[in-house]
């Protein structure tokens, strides 16, 4: 099962690699995809995964992804400048481990009121 899952995850992976550079008519190795993985984390907090320790939903994934790409969409359109793109995805990752946290603080406080 776990290789299994690795080899769905490298062909998806291999998909998606094709389909980029068919988007984009080219492809340079020194910045294609660069700092993506910055976009998938912000993505996966986004849709409701914990940094501290993965729960979360395929669905939850989907949305924080469109999430991004609408966010992205809205940078260039309100004219702030692409070098500023990364501290708002940072903004964004920060904002969404902060309201992690305190779900988590709440949800134990809760507990604790609900056991006693």
């Amino acid at each position: 099962m776990q290789t299994a899952a690795y080899v769905a995850g490298g062909g998806l992976a291999a998909l998606a690699g094709i389909l980029y550079a068919t988007y984009t008519n080219s492809v340079q190795p020194a910045t294609t995809g660069l700092a993506y993985e910055l976009y998938a984390i912000a993505a996966a907090v986004l849709g409701g995964c914990s940094l501290r320790g993965g729960e979360g939903t395929v669905v939850g994934i989907i949305v924080g992804a469109a999430i991004m790409r609408v966010m992205a969409n809205g940078i260039n359109l309100v004219g702030i400048a692409p070098a500023w793109e990364f501290a708002v995805v940072g903004y964004v990752i920060l904002i969404g481990v902060i309201a992690d946290a305190l779900y988590r603080c709440h949800s134990a406080k809760r507990r604790g009121r609900l056991a006693a």
